[in-house]
């Protein structure tokens, strides 16, 4: 029989099973369900589909392969994300914004299995309108998978560098014979070495839901997920980048100064449960309620100085010495929503409305061992392998820190149709936000009520396919995770963000396109002080008035061709503080990547190839800035891919994944505490996947 092509436009928001690098219509930008197109802002999303293809198995992959988002990796736990030169601090899951982990020093977020979700939506630049707070950066949803109504089963097998092994299992059943009630599981493990000497990442996870039909119009959801991450051998820091003659040194990648007791063990734990209406009108009334609790405990240790190039050693202060930290903490965050959004008429058209409130309670607490030095005898950096006691932390005082947050807010968006054409959302979010803070015994209060944040967009449909838009975000952003050298917490940070943009569907809405250009305006952004920390050890901050950032970023996303899939993206970013001082220059200003599977026809369908390449520009620490006294510099690079995936069976396929093709050396971070951390070298994984 001639073969027969069905062709469709993409309505709907879920990505598994649709083989796409796009999606039909998200919510994350506004609460309304809109399609890319329809979105006033830069909105990314990362597909199931493409999760799979590249093997993106952590929050951290994804994050790196999507545009305008870098990454600042300190050491093998502590991984930061940036867009548009601000620190991301907005996170979701399934639309209700959570605090994941420790934003600041960066754990938590990035180690994060993505086997859980669906997809993850990434929008650009301010969410106050849904967040009520954070940075003018990015907001992150994760959007969890849901049970299907018919039996479905996946599992897959990998093995790969470093004696790698994966493991992953994905049962969705029904409950009852028509499929009202239906329940879902998710479990991974993960174990083996890394190119790092003696470091062991090991994280398992597990995710279950129950979805039930109490009548035709009403569904309501119970859920829960787990993770737990425990590496062993973890690194803090890197490793002494200058010598005392200012030379720079140069290290093996795998040099890793960590002892076998060093640790920083995590726990996240969520608890959810949602209810849905849908009424007859097209309107829908949506509840959620989320617990989330974390739970971590580090002992680590690093190294600090300016050692001697000839002999590696050195004399106090001269020389690479030891410094240790230990650590301990838990969190827990309750929030509810409540939403209602539908259509309305008003002066012979339809528009669409949203409205609802949230109400949030995260308390923290958390009892340090400042960093201190482990020991007076300097270390040979050119011999990194006897052993490093471990210190007698238990004997040892620790400041204790407790913080309770409290927010709660009303927010509203309409979507009027001015013109068949033209279509304009208004809305904005009145917030309040109480801060309790106690460090050792000193308290801080914080209170602040009806601040309001206000969100317009306008767009206007050229034809059928391109569509122009602008957009205005305010930004109230608490700064509870930074401190000053006194150890209190920063007031708030306030700003704007402006948006224009082009946007292009084509091929029915299976290849989306958009062109963004903004501008944000931000005072009171935290800003490190140099060589200066809290009380507790941690890195001290100051607010900067007169933060401005300027840019670029073009996205390009979904089905170029029948079996032909394609995500590209191109970011340029400048930021600077009031006194022009370049903000953050940690963070390369120009990012890229491009990434493509193609199905071969005919008699080959059974394969598919795929490439890829990210690209980043050079970035640098300035002496006597942030943490870093003498600087260091990276220059640009690009890392490149490659994949096969073979179908044995029309069940079960082998997919290779390389990664680092060419094998590049280069840092992940250069200067951070004089000291240096690399990339990882070229690697291959190997995966047997199972569907049912």
């Amino acid at each position: 029989m001639p073969a027969i092509t069905v062709t469709g436009r993409m309505d709907t928001a879920t990505t598994e099973g649709t083989g796409s690098y796009t999606t039909g219509q998200t919510a994350a930008a506004t609460r309304l369900p809109l399609s890319l197109q329809e979105t006033p802002q830069a909105v990314t999303v990362i597909t199931r589909q493409r999760m799979d293809d590249q093997q993106l198995n952590s929050v951290q992959g994804v994050l790196e392969n999507t545009t305008g988002i870098t990454s600042y990796q300190s050491d093998s736990e502590r991984t930061s994300f940036y867009s548009r030169g601000f620190l991301i601090n907005n996170v979701q899951y399934d639309g209700i914004p959570t605090v994941v982990g420790n934003i600041v020093n960066g754990s938590g977020i990035g180690s994060l299995d993505t086997a859980f979700y669906d997809r993850v939506e990434v929008v650009r630049g301010g969410s106050g309108l849904l967040t009520g707070t954070g940075n003018p950066s990015a907001a992150i949803n994760l959007v969890r998978k849901r049970p299907t109504r018919e039996f479905s089963a996946a599992a897959s097998l990998g093995v790969g560098s470093w004696d790698t092994k994966r493991g992953t299992g994905d049962i969705s059943t029904p409950l009852t014979e028509d499929g009202r009630i239906r329940a879902r599981m998710v479990g991974t493990y993960q174990d083996g070495h890394s190119y790092i000497d003696g470091y062991k990442p090991k994280r398992k996870s597990f995710y279950g839901i129950i979805e039930a039909d109490l009548t035709p119009d009403t569904t309501v959801s119970l859920g829960y997920d787990y993770q737990d991450i425990t590496p062993k051998g973890a690194t803090w820091g890197g490793l002494p980048l200058w010598f005392s003659d200012g030379t720079q040194a140069q290290y093996p990648r795998s040099s890793n100064y960590a002892q076998d007791w060093s640790h920083w063990d995590t726990t996240l734990k969520t608890a959810f449960a949602e209810i849905e209406h849908r009424f007859d009108n097209g309107w829908k009334l949506r509840g959620v309620a989320n617990q989330y609790r974390t739970q971590y405990d580090a002992e680590l240790l690093g190294l600090v100085g300016r050692p001697d190039r000839a002999t590696g050693l050195g004399s106090f202060p001269f020389g690479a010495f030891p410094v240790a930290l230990a650590a301990e903490g838990r969190s827990r965050q309750n929030t509810v929503d409540v939403m209602a959004s539908g259509p309305f008429q008003l002066l012979g058209r339809q528009h669409d409305l949203v409205v609802g409130a949230t109400s949030s309670r995260r308390t923290a607490s958390q009892d340090d061992i400042a960093p201190f030095f482990a020991g007076f005898a300097p270390v040979n950096i050119h011999d990194l392998s006897p052993a490093f006691p471990r210190p007698n932390f238990d004997a040892m005082a620790s400041i204790p820190t407790h913080t309770q947050v409290k927010q709660s807010g009303v927010y509203g968006a309409a979507r009027f149709s001015l013109a068949d054409p033209l279509k304009l959302i208004v809305g904005g979010r009145f917030s309040n936000v109480e801060i309790d803070d106690n460090v050792s015994g000193t308290s801080l209060h914080y209170k602040k009520s009806g601040e309001f944040t206000p969100y317009a967009g306008l767009i206007y449909d050229i034809d059928k396919t391109y569509s122009a838009y602008a957009s205005y975000t305010g930004i109230f952003n608490p700064q509870t995770d930074y401190r000053d050298s006194r150890g209190n917490v920063l007031t708030p940070s306030k700003g704007n963000t402006t948006e224009l943009g082009l946007k292009g569907a084509y091929l029915d809405g299976r290849l989306n396109a958009s062109l963004a250009l903004f501008e944000t305006r931000l005072d009171n952004a935290a800003q490190m002080i140099a060589g200066t920390t809290t009380p507790g050890g941690a890195q001290a901050y100051i607010g900067a008035d007169g933060t401005k950032s300027r840019g670029v970023e073009l996205d390009v996303q979904g089905e170029l061709a029948r079996g032909w899939n394609l995500y590209a993206g191109v970011a340029h970013f400048t930021a600077h503080d009031g006194m022009g001082v370049r903000f953050n220059s940690q963070l390369p200003r120009s990012t890229a990547q491009l990434s493509t599977t193609w199905q071969l026809p005919g008699d080959w369908s059974k394969l598919t190839l795929g490439a890829g390449v990210n690209w980043q520009s050079r970035f640098y620490q300035a002496p006597n800035t942030g943490t870093s006294s003498l600087g260091g510099e990276q220059g640009s690079y690009a890392l490149a891919s490659l994949m096969g995936r073979y179908f044995i069976n029309n069940k079960t396929s082998v997919a290779v994944n390389v990664n680092n093709l060419f094998d590049r050396n280069y840092a992940l971070q250069k200067g951070d505490f004089d000291t240096v951390s690399y990339g990882a070298p070229r690697n291959v994984m190997v995966t047997l996947n199972y569907k049912y």
